[in-house]
């Protein structure tokens, strides 16, 4: 546009350009010249004022992305610096020819060019006039230059807004194990305010603000490693498993099977909040969560966001984590996969990703029959070969698809009906993982049987890390409550009936200790002279449950209130998500809301590290 518009006004004054003899006529030479000179003065105005509004907007723009998502758009000073170049030029050119046709003659003002390339034979008398002359030429010439390039080496010089703090090389060389069991007192208590999500990473938890992300040493609760962006706006990832630290609050962070790596994004520079943009709506950022190093860090058209071991699915494209390389775009793929748009976002396989969900629940058609779905599936090394999976279970209250870890689970006896199952029976379940169901034999031989049950426990199986099944037989208070959406309100206190470990892809034998939380809840103990709170730790299996006095002021409501579970409820009930857990390397992690918001707006949590027992 710069181009257009300033070329549209120079050419106004070389059609309508003044000459000397206009100047001069005094019959018929001033209005015309007037007129002309008047063309000339608009158009150097015009030239101006449009070169003027176009360095601001890309200036303003510029700062303005800069400073909310610390991307250097330098496309933008590039235009700035080509306008004010290009208008300096034809405003000069407008001048100088202006000037010409009002002060030389017309004899030498018809001069051909090439008459000036002549040289004088006579002698120069004074040969510093010239030589003087050519240098304020040639700082003239040179000035607008060397001015835009300042102008242009001055935003590339200026830092990103990023404060990043990494942790010791030796984090990673020495990884902490999971827990085993549950230590009767925490080992750190923290308060975090604006979390958005928490996730468990391969050194500990990974917490996520509104200041940033952050790694925190499971053994004292500091911090390991952190990732502040000052001033940007994190965007929620719509698509994924819900955000287990409170309802109605989608999640922020998608982890890597192996949980190594860490995703999220940013709002990009067309989310400035300004109005101004460039047509970027997010960015997205990959983190080590063993050291914080950046893995990935780009500008992202939205979408979907899933993540492998070794690379992330940003919407239609797939890169390489690490290098950060494009490996492929399926919309530049004419292919099978090309028309396929996932709903799902989070956790993918080892090594492959999920591409579309195809709800085969048809509703009305079986009242028996559960929710569940068949995969899409591409790897990503040779995402132009989809795969379809066997009927795999969904979630409950959405058609989306589950993966913990890379593991999922499918149907053994194919699709969910009243003729090999039902709601108050269960239905035959297989763990697999998305990898092996690229492959029929893979698949097959990979396959690991969980008894009936009538889907996954989401929530239980995201805060241990582990495939947790729903029960196949409910109890009867369960059953005149349970359809495929109303889950959220069973009053049946246990909702496990197998524990998957994809870490050693065996079940977990519900008779042994494992280091798992089961239930947590809050409730009252009294003393001689008063009432206290006390948090209970209910492990997944056999072993002793723990419980600690917390201090005075930590919660709001009391602490009998149903709000904490006091009755010790599985933690996929949602009606007492004020007090959670998560399964972490190194430390389980309580998650407590202690004031008197609603989960779904509360964003400050006291977190509890709790250890495994100490071997004396």
């Amino acid at each position: 546009m710069p181009l257009a518009v300033i070329g549209a006004f120079w050419m106004a004054t070389v059609i309508v350009r003044p000459r000397p003899s206009r100047f001069r006529d005094p019959a018929h030479g001033s209005p015309i010249a007037v007129i002309r000179t008047a063309v000339a003065v608009l158009a150097m105005s015009g030239i101006a004022v449009f070169a003027a509004w176009m360095i601001w907007e890309c200036l303003s723009t510029w700062s303005s992305v800069l400073s909310r998502t610390g991307i250097n758009t330098v496309d933008l000073i590039a235009i700035a610096a080509g306008t004010t170049g290009l208008s300096l030029l034809s405003i000069t050119d407008i001048l100088i020819r202006t000037l010409r046709a009002a002060v030389l003659p017309p004899e030498l003002y018809r001069r051909k060019w090439w008459t000036h390339l002549r040289r004088s034979r006579r002698p120069l008398q004074n040969p510093e006039g010239p030589r003087r002359r050519t240098l304020v030429r040639a700082a003239l010439v040179l000035a607008p230059s060397a001015i835009l390039a300042g102008a242009a080496a001055l935003p590339l010089s200026r830092p990103k807004r990023v404060i990043q703090k990494l942790a010791p090389p030796s984090v990673a060389k020495t990884l902490p194990a999971y827990p085993t069991s549950l230590a009767s007192e925490p080992a750190w208590i923290k308060d975090i305010d604006n979390v958005l999500d928490i996730a468990a990473g391969v050194a500990g938890p990974v917490i996520h603000t509104a200041d940033g992300v952050m790694g925190l040493n499971p053994e004292d609760g500091s911090v390991l490693w952190s990732y502040e962006r000052p001033g940007s706006t994190y965007i929620e990832i719509f698509g994924s498993l819900p955000n287990f630290i409170g309802d109605r609050l989608h999640r922020t962070l998608a982890v890597s099977p192996n949980h190594r790596y860490v995703a999220f994004r940013l709002a990009g520079p067309e989310k400035t909040g300004d109005g101004r943009g460039i047509g970027q709506p997010a960015i997205t950022i990959v983190l080590d969560t063993a050291t914080g190093q950046v893995a990935i860090d780009h500008l992202s058209d939205g979408g979907a966001l899933q993540i492998t071991d070794s690379a992330i699915l940003d919407g239609s494209k797939i890169y390489t984590i690490g290098s950060g390389a494009e490996t492929w775009d399926f919309d530049q793929h004419k292919s099978g996969s090309s028309n396929q748009r996932t709903t799902y976002s989070g956790t993918a396989g080892h090594s492959t990703f999920i591409i579309n969900v195809e709800d085969d629940r048809k509703g009305g058609q079986d009242d028996n029959s559960a929710q569940f779905g068949r995969l899409s599936l591409v790897s990503q090394d040779n995402p132009g070969q989809v795969h379809t999976s066997p009927p795999a279970a969904l979630m409950i209250e959405t058609p989306n698809a589950i993966c913990i870890d890379g593991w999922t689970a499918i149907y053994r006896d194919g699709a969910p009906t009243s003729a090999n199952g039902s709601f108050h029976q269960g239905w035959e379940m297989q763990a697999v993982t998305l990898d092996s169901l690229l492959s029929e034999e893979d698949s097959q031989q990979q396959r690991h049987d969980l008894g009936r049950s009538v889907g996954i426990n989401a929530t239980a199986s995201l805060t241990t890390g582990k495939v947790v099944m729903l029960p196949g037989t409910p109890s009867s208070s369960a059953r005149n409550t349970f359809t495929e959406h109303s889950f959220n309100f069973w009053e049946e206190p246990h909702t496990v009936s197998a524990v998957f470990d994809p870490s050693t892809q065996k079940l977990l034998p519900m008779d042994q200790p494992s280091g798992l939380i089961r239930a947590v809840g809050v409730s009252p103990t009294s003393t001689f002279d008063s009432l206290e709170a006390r948090v209970r730790v209910a492990p997944m299996g056999r072993g002793e449950e723990a419980s600690f006095t917390i201090s005075t002021g930590s919660i709001f409501h009391a602490p009998g209130s149903y709000e904490y579970n006091p009755g010790m409820k599985d933690i996929a009930i949602r009606s007492s998500s004020k007090v959670s857990a998560l399964h972490t390397p190194g430390a389980n992690i309580v998650i407590l809301n202690p004031t008197a918001q609603p989960t779904y707006e509360n964003r400050s949590y006291r977190l509890y590290g709790i250890a495994e027992v100490t071997k004396k």
